[in-house]
Parts: C-alpha cells; sequence; structure tokens
C-alpha cells in the first residue's frame, strides 16, 4: 500500500455522528457507551433477578430442555416426542442435552417420566449482554501479510488497552495466532468489514438460534453491533485499528439475536458446534445472573456445566466476560454468573484509566472476587470524562451503514477478547504442550500482578499480559 493522507474519520456513537479531526497527531471528538444492548423479544412474562441493585431480564422459551446422562439417547426418546405431537429442534447425546418444542408444561411432565431422563425443564431467553454500545473510517484496500499493526490509524489515539498488555511488543516477535481459529459466540459478525474482510471463515459459521424470528437471527451478519466489536478485539486487518492476534482466524457463530437475548439452548448449541469444528478458542462475551434456587434454573445451568465441560475435553479453551453488576461475587453465594462461572472457563473482569491516567485501575463496573474471576484485562470507563477511556472496535456495517466503521464503548465483554486473543497467541506458540490445561496456565502466571501479592479479591491472578504469557512457555 503506498502512503496514506488520512484528515477525518466518522465515529457515530449511540446513533449520533461526530467527526475525530487528526491533526498534528491529535484526536478531538466525544464518545460514549456501554456495555449494553436492547431489551429482550419474546414469549411469556419477564422474570426479574435482581442482585446488587440490577435487575436480569429473562423470560420463559417455547421450548425445553431435556437433560439424560450423557453418551446415548434414551431408547424410545424420539418416539415419545413424536407421540406427544411435539418437535425434537436439537440434541447433542455427547453432553446429554435435547431441546424440544411444540409441547406444554403438561406434556414435558410426561415426557419426563420416560425412562433415562434426567429433567425436563422450560428453557429461558436471557438478556446475555446488559443494556448500551456503539461507531468510523473509510474504504481501504486490505493488506495481505501485516502482522505489525502499529500503522493501523487509531492504534495512537485510542488503544491503550493493546499498549497496556504488551499486545504491541508481541506483533513481530510472537506467530500472533497464526493457525489459530477462534469463535466468537455472539451477536453475529460483519465479514464484510475492512478490518475484518478476509477473517472470518464463512463456510464455518453459523447461526445457533433454536427457534430464527427474524431473518437476521438465520444469518451470520450482525444486527446488533456487539459481536463485530468483540471480534476485531481479537483479530483485524490493521486498517484503521490494531488487534491482539493480528493472525488469528475466526468463525462467527450466532447465539444472540438482534436485541443480545438468546435461550441456554442457543448458547448450549454455540458452544457443542464450536467444540465440535475443531476451533482453538472460543469467546462469550454474554452473561447473566442467577439465583440458584430460580426454579428450573439448575438444570439450565448444569446443561450449561455440560457444554463447557464437552470443550474442554475437545482441547477449547473457553473465555468468558465476568460481568458488569459491580459485585463481589465471592459474597454472593446464593447466585451464579454464567457462563463466567461455568466449568473449564476463564472468566474476566475489567480494568480501565480514569481520564487516561492509572490504567489498571478496576473499571467501575466489574464484578470480581476470586471465586468469579480469574484475571482482568482492559474494558473502558465512562466517557463523562475522557472519551479515550473506552474501547475501540469496528461496528458492523448492518448498524453502521458502512464497512468502515468503528465505535467506542465498555464492558467485561470487551475486556474478554483481550483474553481470547492472548489465548491465540499463545496457542500459536505452545508447539510441543498446547493443551487448554497449559494455556490457563501461561495466561494466568503470564499476568501482571496487581494490587495485593499473589492472588487478591480484586485483580484475582492479575491483568493479562501478552508477552508475560508468550514468556511462560
Amino acid at each position: 500500500m503506498g502512503p496514506r493522507v488520512l484528515s477525518e474519520r466518522r465515529i457515530f456513537v449511540n446513533g449520533i455522528l461526530l467527526v475525530v479531526v487528526a491533526l498534528a497527531g491529535l484526536v478531538a471528538g466525544p464518545a460514549f457507551g456501554r456495555d449494553n444492548p436492547s431489551p429482550p423479544s419474546g414469549n411469556g412474562p419477564l422474570i426479574y433477578v435482581t442482585a446488587t441493585g440490577e435487575a436480569i431480564q429473562a423470560e420463559e422459551a417455547n421450548h425445553f430442555l431435556v437433560t439424560y446422562p450423557s453418551g446415548v439417547t434414551p431408547a424410545g426418546f424420539e418416539d415419545k416426542v413424536a407421540e406427544l405431537e411435539g418437535e425434537l429442534l436439537d440434541n447433542w447425546p455427547q453432553i446429554g442435552v435435547a431441546v424440544v418444542g411444540s409441547i406444554d408444561n403438561t406434556q414435558a411432565q410426561e415426557l419426563a417420566g420416560l425412562t433415562g431422563i434426567d429433567a425436563v425443564e422450560r428453557d429461558l431467553t436471557v438478556q446475555w449482554t446488559p443494556q448500551d454500545e456503539q461507531m468510523v473510517g473509510d474504504a481501504l484496500e486490505v493488506p495481505e501479510g501485516q502482522s505489525d499493526q502499529s500503522g493501523a490509524f487509531f492504534f495512537p489515539f485510542y488503544e491503550w488497552n493493546l499498549r497496556q498488555i504488551d499486545a504491541d511488543d508481541a506483533w513481530l516477535t510472537t506467530k500472533q495466532g497464526l493457525g489459530v481459529t477462534v469463535a466468537v459466540l455472539d451477536t453475529g459478525i460483519d465479514p464484510n468489514h475492512q478490518d475484518l474482510s478476509g477473517k472470518v471463515d464463512l463456510t464455518d459459521s453459523k447461526s445457533c438460534i433454536t427457534i430464527p424470528l427474524h431473518f437476521s437471527d438465520s444469518t451470520i451478519d450482525d444486527y446488533n453491533f456487539h459481536g463485530t466489536f468483540v471480534a476485531a478485539l481479537i483479530t483485524s486487518n490493521g486498517i484503521d485499528m490494531a488487534s491482539v492476534a493480528p493472525d488469528a482466524s475466526l468463525v462467527a457463530v450466532k447465539v444472540l439475536n438482534r436485541f443480545g437475548s438468546g435461550s441456554f439452548a442457543d448458547v448450549i448449541c454455540g458452544i457443542v458446534y464450536a467444540a465440535d469444528l475443531g476451533v482453538d478458542v472460543i469467546n462469550l462475551s454474554l452473561g447473566a445472573y442467577f439465583p440458584k434456587d430460580l426454579p428450573g434454573a439448575g438444570s439450565l445451568v448444569s446443561s450449561l456445566n455440560q457444554a463447557t465441560n464437552y470443550a474442554k475435553s475437545n482441547g477449547v479453551f473457553v473465555v468468558a466476560a465476568a460481568g458488569n453488576l459491580g459485585g463481589n461475587l465471592d459474597k454472593d453465594r446464593n447466585f451464579t454468573f454464567v457462563p463466567a462461572q461455568s466449568a473449564n472457563v476463564l472468566s474476566v473482569g475489567a480494568t480501565a484509566p480514569f481520564n487516561q491516567v492509572g490504567f489498571d485501575n478496576l473499571a467501575f463496573y466489574t464484578n470480581y472476587g476470586v471465586s468469579g474471576v480469574d484475571v482482568m484485562a482492559p474494558g473502558g470507563n465512562s466517557p463523562f470524562f475522557d472519551f479515550r477511556d473506552l474501547i475501540l472496535s469496528a461496528c458492523s456495517g448492518f448498524v453502521c451503514g458502512g464497512s468502515s466503521f468503528y465505535t467506542l464503548s465498555a464492558g467485561t465483554s470487551f475486556a474478554a477478547p483481550h483474553a481470547a486473543g492472548t489465548a491465540a497467541v499463545v496457542k500459536a506458540e505452545l508447539v510441543k504442550n498446547p493443551t487448554v490445561a497449559r494455556v490457563d496456565h501461561c495466561l494466568t502466571k503470564g499476568a501482571d500482578d496487581l494490587g495485593k501479592k499473589g492472588t487478591d479479591k480484586l485483580y484475582s491472578k492479575g491483568r493479562i499480559n501478552v508477552m508475560g504469557a508468550v514468556a511462560c512457555q
């Protein structure tokens, strides 16, 4: 590529067009956002689970999760579903979970009586992404083989997050995730965005929405922005934004609709599909807080655990956002935050600067506590003091109107992909022992120890560091 003359970039934030002018190394223009899209749309009464002053939204789905001992589908199961005039929507014998629709509560009880069935519980459609987030660019040719992303337009102005975890130091000293595939389980990805073009495996990407309610539910295209934002933090073309693992590849697995909601079945489908596909890393920038005694929730959470256990058994490293409730998970034993607290998941909380000072402060919204958070990573802060404290990433053209728009936002949703990208970099380096346990060991051992020495309740095992993680091998 020849020299670029850049004078301005367009940024959309919460629907407002702002102009960012680059002149003598200065960037001007405010931006707003935080980790959260719109309310869910579904069927049935809303269930509000209050925790630390916030409400988690969920509603009863029109299908049931059926659990049974993993390995073999119970004898007569499909015949019983047909007898009840139900519909077998999905079945994963490898984890002992099936999805049945077109039956009512009475028929579900009858199905539960079949020998070999452990439980039949109505699924929940959950608002997995909390509510608020959003967008910059001009269309440019995608460079080939660009692993050094220091020339990305926004890198020197906005991407403090990458410098803080030493991602830039790893660009020319590691394989940068080459040969590693990361599945992004989210609202989809815009594969046509200039910084994601060629990064997404369109053959293996798919929608896992169990019952599509809108045409967009059946595609991998991101009609929200959340999934595209997450994906570009993991890997990008380095045109206008840099990323953690520039040479990794992506698979888009849609488990959330355009409002950021989806059922447990959708998320489980995504995890099992990605594990069977043979990806290396799964990123789950989603989560919900449940009381352990919520009727039926125990079976749903257990099924989710089965899925994450299955992913590990297939050699997949799973990363999830720790949540934005600002709560101490060590003191909330009656609740569980999933999938961050699911089995064999690396839970990631958020750090952020305040007025571009103190880049390793805990973000005001992040959950913390060693029982629920493993490591920290940059997640961004409130825009009301300095908009540069936010995280910048790509915005889906299906939302922002073009293939060259970016946005600023904050949340543990955006801390998680920093860890997923780091896992991709580490996995590419671990030629002799590329196991899930080894990747986990490297991410936690290589983290920068913050707060009290060793593991502590605020920073847990520390804030991730790409170079530190690579050095552990």
